[in-house]
């Protein structure tokens, strides 16, 4: 797992260092809908009709369920490997 899981398993955090040089010129409503799209593999799916929300401080990335719920070990794999993905490609 290249990013981090938080005690109660409801947050998945990842850090990037594209994000802490400034190399990555995503906004965070880009990068929010970079994320959905790829996770649910749908390339019309919209931000704030999925149950996950993503925020952005300084270099980490958190992303955890709308609904409050703890991440299952599927989730994370996926998360686990969009979030790296986007920055590679973008």
């Amino acid at each position: 797992m290249r990013g981090f899981i938080s005690n109660d398993q409801r947050v998945y955090r990842y850090e990037s260092p594209f994000l802490l040089q400034g190399e990555n010129d995503l906004s965070l409503s880009e990068l929010r809908n970079i994320f959905i799209r790829q996770l649910t593999g749908n390339p019309q799916a919209k931000y704030v009709a999925n149950n996950y929300a993503l925020e952005k401080d300084k270099r980490t990335i958190s992303v955890w369920r709308k609904d409050g719920k703890v991440l299952s070990n599927d989730e994370q794999s996926r998360i686990d490997q969009v979030l790296p993905r986007i920055f590679e490609m973008y």
